[in-house]
């Protein structure tokens, strides 16, 4: 009887150090598991980043771009003003910054 006693005994302690290592375990699994969580959404929020980042580069290059072709186009604009105003001029005899003297 008492060895009976003295097994149920051992059993309890061993149930109970056996449940108490597994929540351990669990615990620490728990653990790992939230850690590998938060790197993969640091990773995640690092791949997002970097493709905002080329997001951000191709749209300041199309900005770029389009001022460019605005500054040309205003250029243009000018250079066909003056060239215009330059027509003018001679049409109406005056002055130009250009010299044209015919020698007949």
């Amino acid at each position: 009887m008492v060895s009976a006693i003295s097994s149920s005994v051992q059993a309890v302690q061993y149930s109970s150090s056996t449940s108490s290592d597994s929540a351990a375990q669990e615990a620490d699994l728990e653990k790992q598991i939230q850690a590998l969580e938060d790197q993969a959404k640091a990773a995640q929020d690092q791949v997002d980043a970097a493709k905002l980042q080329q997001q951000i580069a191709a749209l300041e290059a199309k900005l770029a771009a389009l001022k460019a072709a605005d500054a040309k186009k205003a250029d243009q604009d000018q250079s066909t003003t003056s060239a215009a105003a330059a027509r003018q001029a001679e049409f109406d005899n005056e002055t130009t910054t250009q010299s044209h003297l015919f020698s007949m």
